[in-house]
């Protein structure tokens, strides 16, 4: 009786083509003579009915007329190599596919320093970074420039090798990458004198950053193709730039907010007083309440920084902190005294311990 390739993957016969790849991948690792020399006969089985079924016209043609006789099926002058289809599954490869396929090359960080003025205005910044790039003499070929290329002697030209392998079940093959010319089926006759025949050479680049309006410390913006190149054909890797926001030496950031912290003296909590204090956009006026209190918070609704992608802006809160004065004049301490009878207190003030009784009278910070 015909084998049924569904039940052998363990998949059910409307499971997508990544269910039938991961069925048959979870089951080859248990199953590969390397892991499990008693598994070989099964991992032939389950490698025979994931060509099939990773094949949608296979597929149909195996779901229309059942058969499980490999010769009903085109491969192209025969059924592949088990560990040929093993390969595929695992490099996520097709049959057949070329193995001299260009790389992609890898992604570059840099980390940016910028201030909250940036971070305010937006703008931009030029950097310089080192990354590796195709050899401008030779254009990434790695050959001399008037000089050809020959084909490998190893693969013939392929970029790729098989290895075959005689076993119980058969003639087992491996294909893989071409050591002689890194699957580029193509060797030098004359290395380039400038990146001798590697093709690549190490660059400074400069680029220009767009700093976007309210950037948050530890985001990246991603610049495409401005990474390490690869290979001629090579889609070359991304600049992460990861932003850094430097400390102010007047606000501290707290998402959208800047926050201000306001030193006030006793006369101006107690009866009030408008004031000028700093913002990003310049001074701006702020009017303090009577009988305000260390601690206290004030807001400037909209002098912040800008939200990330929006035109609104966060505020500015000012942390009111009511000053103990250190040193008082004769004048100064008779009208402390004074309030103080007039509030029904009667301190008696020292030299060593006078001001922490104000303090403590006053509430003061």
């Amino acid at each position: 009786m015909d084998k049924d390739y569904y039940d052998l993957l363990g998949v059910d016969r409307n499971a997508s083509q990544e269910e039938i790849k991961k069925a048959y991948r979870r089951l080859a690792r248990k199953l590969h003579p390397d892991v499990n020399p008693d598994g070989a006969e099964k991992f032939k089985a389950i490698s025979e009915a994931y060509a099939v079924l990773s094949d949608p016209q296979k597929r149909a043609q195996y779901d229309r007329f059942g058969t499980t006789d490999p010769t009903a099926f085109d491969f192209s002058g025969g059924f592949p190599d088990i560990f040929e289809i093993f390969n595929a599954a695992f490099s996520d490869t097709p049959f057949g596919a070329d193995f001299s396929a260009p790389r992609q090359g890898q992604s570059l960080r840099y980390e940016l320093t910028i201030s909250l003025e940036e971070v305010l205005h937006g703008g931009s910044r030029e950097i310089e970074y080192q990354r590796i790039r195709l050899c401008q003499r030779c254009g990434g070929t790695g050959a001399e420039p008037g000089t050809t290329l020959r084909t490998c002697p190893t693969c013939r030209g392929s970029g790729r090798i098989r290895h075959t392998q005689h076993t119980f079940l058969g003639t087992m093959s491996t294909i893989s990458t071409c050591p002689t010319c890194h699957g580029r089926g193509e060797v030098l006759t004359e290395p380039c004198q400038q990146c001798r025949g590697r093709g690549l050479e190490r660059a400074v680049e400069k680029t220009t950053v767009d700093i976007p309006r309210g950037i948050e410390d530890g985001q990246e913006l991603v610049i495409r193709g401005m990474g390490h190149e690869a290979g001629p054909g090579a889609r070359p890797g991304d600049l992460h730039v990861r932003f850094h926001v430097a400390e102010h030496d007047t606000f501290v950031r707290q998402g959208a907010d800047l926050i201000f912290h306001l030193q006030i003296s006793f006369p101006q909590a107690a009866l009030g007083d408008i004031v000028t204090v700093p913002s990003l956009d310049g001074e701006v006026e702020l009017q303090i309440p009577a009988g305000s209190e260390t601690g206290d918070e004030l807001r400037l609704p909209g002098r912040g920084l800008p939200r990330l992608r929006s035109n609104r802006r966060g505020d500015l809160r000012v942390i009111l902190r009511v000053a103990t004065p250190k040193r008082l004049t004769r004048r100064q301490k008779e009208l402390l005294l004074e309030l103080a009878r007039e509030e029904g207190k009667q301190i008696h003030p020292q030299d060593g311990n006078f001001f922490q009784r104000m303090r403590d009278a006053f509430g003061g910070g």
